[in-house]
């Protein structure tokens, strides 16, 4: 395959790459910092780069963000040589400036989401942290699910590939608020990972490949003996290794971190517990204290990928969408115009919509929704097989959003039925409700629980924990005896596998309805 030379202006920095490379992912591997906050779908915006050179036709996205010499790095293909003039600030990722204190000890707290990475800093002794960082994880260009990236990782070459990813853009962000904040890393004493096992093995570079294939052997299950080294942190010389302890191949650290969190706060009878994620995942504690949890494949939906208008929680996301006197309304993150929609926000809309008739219970637009009186500004499009409902400028919900959603909610829905079934337990047994994730900040929780992404438990409190892993992290940081409260808790799991459960393809299709 042809290559061709990409040069940095003004660094002069060259490099080479196959012709129809990425250009975001050929900025990325040279060590430019792009923010993509809608996964690569050139909603956002925010990805424009002055370039000149060989690159591909302007797309459709590109022709509503770019002007003069922009492009969009997530649209733009290499097809010859190309120049691309940066700031020297744009090498540097970007991170959140807090005060520090030159006398204190510090761990490092990090959640590696198979979207999204988030970091904090832990003063240790003190109880006191505060987010540094977060960032997509890079690895999404060669999947945005776990199956896809442990399919990749066949290739040696790709698979190292994705080790050198997550490895390289952990120690970036570190390195660089450690300058910004002029601390020392020989200050840090704690690196504290925690996520889902596949993240964990492409971290400390240990073998995916029996992790997609049945039965799933897990070669193992606690990370405890790694150095900084290992994992391209050699800096942090005084800092030891750790990551919370996994249950299974799809039940990682995330999972058993919300787990001891559940516990020590005294959520330990009649409980459910829903990380959601990409990789959902659920445990159930019964009236006696047992526990029983299962993993199921969610997608990316509700993290902003896989949508149409899908982005994360950035400038120009709107997180919730209200319905008033035929009027729709939003609340966004910045004051610009809006440019995409959380999965909060698109949680609300198609609740709205199902109460309008809309959406039908089956999730098709009413085949009455031309003599349906929408909500200003919305709009009914229906262009061949595309059907879509436009809302603010380019911001659009469409059939294949809905039905991306709908996979997410039957996935989890499903899975939690057959828990309750393993565990014994009733919907009236269930007291408290626990919703992992950075999702539950934003989420209407009537709105959540009309599209049943969980049964209707009639009795139920629901409690937001917000990002548990990343929380669970921060608390190994603080607590010696934490991690050993997670080893303890993990093995008391009793693992559901929804694949070889014979009512789960049954479960699921009907859990698919709202």
């Amino acid at each position: 395959m042809k290559k061709h030379a990409v040069t940095l202006y003004p660094l002069e920095k060259t490099q080479s790459f196959d012709e129809d490379t990425l250009l975001l992912d050929a900025l990325t591997d040279m060590g430019v910092i792009v923010k993509t906050p809608c996964g690569g779908k050139g909603v956002c915006g925010k990805c424009r780069v002055k370039v000149k050179g060989a690159l591909s036709a302007l797309t459709e996205q590109e022709k509503r963000h770019a002007v003069n010499d922009e492009r969009l790095a997530c649209q733009a293909k290499i097809m010859g040589d190309v120049q691309v003039f940066i700031e020297d600030s744009v090498t540097r990722r970007e991170v959140i400036y807090h005060p520090v204190d030159r006398e204190a000890r510090y761990g490092v707290a990090v959640d590696i989401g198979t979207t999204t990475v988030q970091v904090k800093l832990v003063t240790i002794g003190r109880s006191e942290s505060f987010l540094i960082g977060s960032f997509l994880n890079p690895q999404r260009r060669y999947g945005h699910d776990v199956i896809a990236r442990i399919t990749v990782s066949d290739d040696p070459e790709k698979y190292q590939e994705l080790v050198n990813l997550i490895q390289h853009a952990v120690a970036t962000l570190l390195l660089d608020f450690l300058d910004v904040v002029k601390l020392s890393p020989e200050q840090i004493d704690l690196l504290i990972f925690s996520g889902n096992t596949t993240m964990m093995y492409f971290l400390f570079n240990i073998d995916v490949s029996t992790l997609g294939v049945y039965p799933f052997t897990v070669p193992r299950l606690d990370f405890d003996d790694f150095r900084p080294d290992d994992i391209a942190l050699e800096i942090f010389r005084n800092a030891r290794v750790f990551a919370l302890p996994a249950v299974s191949a799809y039940l990682g650290s995330d999972l058993i971190g919300g787990l001891a969190l559940a516990l020590e706060q005294g959520f330990d009878r009649n409980v459910i517990f829903i990380d959601i994620g990409t990789n959902g995942e659920i445990f159930m504690i019964n009236s006696s204290g047992a526990i029983y949890a299962a993993s199921c494949a969610m997608g990316p939906a509700l993290e902003g990928m896989n949508i149409s208008s899908g982005m994360t929680a950035d400038v120009g996301a709107i997180t919730h969408i209200g319905a008033d006197n035929n009027k729709l309304d939003f609340e966004m993150l910045g004051e610009s115009a809006p440019v995409g929609m959380c999965g909060t926000a698109l949680i609300d809309i198609i609740a709205h919509f199902l109460r309008m008739g809309v959406i039908l219970p089956s999730g098709a637009f009413s085949k009455e929704i031309s003599n349906i009186e929408l909500p200003t500004p919305a709009r009914y499009l229906h262009d061949g097989n595309l059907k879509m409902i436009k809302l603010w400028d380019e911001i659009t919900l469409t059939q294949k959003d809905i039905r991306n959603v709908q996979l997410a909610k039957g996935a989890s829905l499903s899975a939690a039925l057959i828990l309750l079934d393993e565990a014994g337990c009733s919907l009236r047994d269930i007291e408290q409700v626990l919703i992992a994730g950075a999702f539950g900040q934003h989420l209407d929780i009537e709105n959540f629980k009309q599209l049943r992404f969980l049964p209707d438990f009639p009795n139920a409190e629901y409690h937001f924990l917000g990002n548990s892993s990343l929380t669970a992290a921060e608390r190994a940081c603080l607590d010696p005896g934490f991690l050993e409260k997670a080893r303890s808790a993990r093995d008391r799991v009793q693992v559901v596998e929804l694949s070889g459960h014979t009512d789960f393809n049954k479960q699921f299709v009907e859990a698919i309805k709202f």
